[in-house]
């Protein structure tokens, strides 16, 4: 930030100078330009007098020889010499500078130099009281080299250089200036949304830390707990109870085992290295096995309702993925819902499909957590409220098993009724799929 801000100081620096510089370029211009008018008008007050020598009876048939400005004489002190002598003798054959002439002159020439400013032609005597002026008043403005005429009489410009003026002659210096600030932009842009990336997932990293460890340290500390009695015999004379036990620390080592191996399977889909297997799949019995195993649950009521309509129609997938995919939907599906947990099965063939709805009365998932829930380590907003822990990888997971099979994972949610994802995976092989299967 104090980088972006230093160079928007020099920018802003540089622009300035730029401009002043241009400033400066304008003023010599229009200087320059009334000098090279006042040269004019003085030719043209000298061809008048040449044709008017021509016209009298008295040099009829004679040449008045009128001297010309050699446009080759670069020595100014010469042409300021020139200059003034013609002044002089113009104003002696009583033909004064014309203020009419020099504006139309100076105006043309500004014009064709394209510097629309509004000026003022000041003929003033030798007291610098005004004895003729032409144009518009231009009361603070920039003034020209004052130029001197004849008998302490002279003449200057007071032109009014505004600021769209300037600009108008440094549009591609603004234009460089413009793209340079617009990537200066772009980048800090860029940075804050790097920046806020980078801390969101440090946040969701700490959420996963904080998860990861809360479901380990319950398994664990049941596991230790067993093997911590059965080293002590403290279960041998109750052989009923010791089996308890051990049943509890081996479902408590499956957990954690099946924890282990859906973090793993996250980090070979990230780096595309999981494999789908597809074969012929029993899809009922996939989901009957599923059932049985979340319908014995201590904790809370869970009641299922499945519906098949495959019309013999055969699923190719890969069992364990496939299977996996499921048991996290189910797994959901209890753990984010209230005490009684009723989840409604179908699965439904449409137009070479496979259809699997999976509906529960759970949480709900809101519109906004919607659009991000199947990313890693997201969590519903309920979820978070609710105090549910988890590491935001399961939706995740399903979503990229079903996509390596070619299909698609659809949510349906809302808050405070439930939710329902649809799994929709293509039945028909490819060729190439085909001959493998052979």
């Amino acid at each position: 930030m104090i980088a972006i801000v230093c160079l928007l100081g020099l920018q802003a620096l540089w622009l300035y100078n730029t401009y002043q510089l241009h400033l400066t370029k304008v003023k010599d211009s229009t200087n320059k330009i009334f000098v090279e008018a006042l040269e004019k008008e003085m030719m043209l007050r000298l061809g008048e007098l040449g044709n008017d020598q021509k016209t009298k009876p008295e040099n009829k048939g004679e040449m008045v020889e009128i001297a010309t400005i050699d446009g080759s004489v670069k020595d100014e002190e010469a042409s300021s010499f020139f200059f003034h002598f013609t002044q002089i003798a113009l104003y002696g054959q009583n033909i004064p500078i014309n203020l009419i002439y020099l504006d139309s002159i100076y105006s043309s020439m500004l014009n064709k130099a394209e510097y629309p400013v509004k000026y003022q032609i000041i003929y003033t005597d030798s007291i610098n009281t005004v004895i003729e002026a032409i144009g518009q008043k231009i009361t603070k403005g920039f003034e020209t080299d004052i130029i001197p005429i004849v008998n302490g009489t002279k003449v200057q410009a007071v032109v009014s250089i505004t600021f769209p003026v300037v600009i108008r002659n440094m549009i591609a210096v603004l234009m460089v200036s413009l793209l340079m600030i617009l990537f200066i932009f772009v980048c800090l842009i860029y940075d804050v949304k790097i920046y806020r990336n980078e801390k969101y997932m440090a946040l969701l990293r700490e959420n996963f830390t904080q998860a990861f460890t809360h479901d380990l340290k319950t398994p664990l500390s049941s596991i230790h707990s067993v093997l911590t009695q059965l080293s002590r015999g403290a279960l041998d004379k109750k052989p009923e109870t010791k089996n308890k036990f051990i049943a509890i620390a081996i479902e408590q080592s499956l957990n954690l085992q099946a924890m282990v191996n859906r973090i793993l399977t996250i980090a070979y889909i990230n780096k595309k290295e999981i494999a789908i297997d597809k074969e012929p799949v029993d899809l009922p019995q996939i989901i009957q096995s599923l059932i049985n195993k979340y319908s014995v649950n201590r904790e809370k009521s869970v009641e299922f309702h499945a519906v098949y309509d495959l019309k013999d129609e055969i699923v190719y997938a890969d069992s364990l993925h496939l299977t996996n995919a499921i048991s996290n939907l189910f797994d959901n599906a209890i753990k984010y819902s209230g005490n009684s947990v009723r989840i409604d099965i179908a699965c439904k063939v449409v137009d070479k499909n496979v259809h699997i709805k999976i509906k529960d009365n759970g949480f709900g998932i809101s519109k906004n957590d919607q659009l991000k829930i199947f990313d890693q380590f997201e969590r519903g907003a309920e979820i978070k409220r609710n105090s549910i822990t988890g590491f935001g990888l399961g939706l995740n997971y399903v979503k990229q098993v079903i996509s390596k099979h070619g299909g698609i994972v659809a949510l349906s949610s809302k808050e405070g009724e439930g939710s329902e994802f649809t799994i929709t995976l293509p039945i028909l092989l490819t060729l190439l799929e085909n001959e493998i299967i052979r």
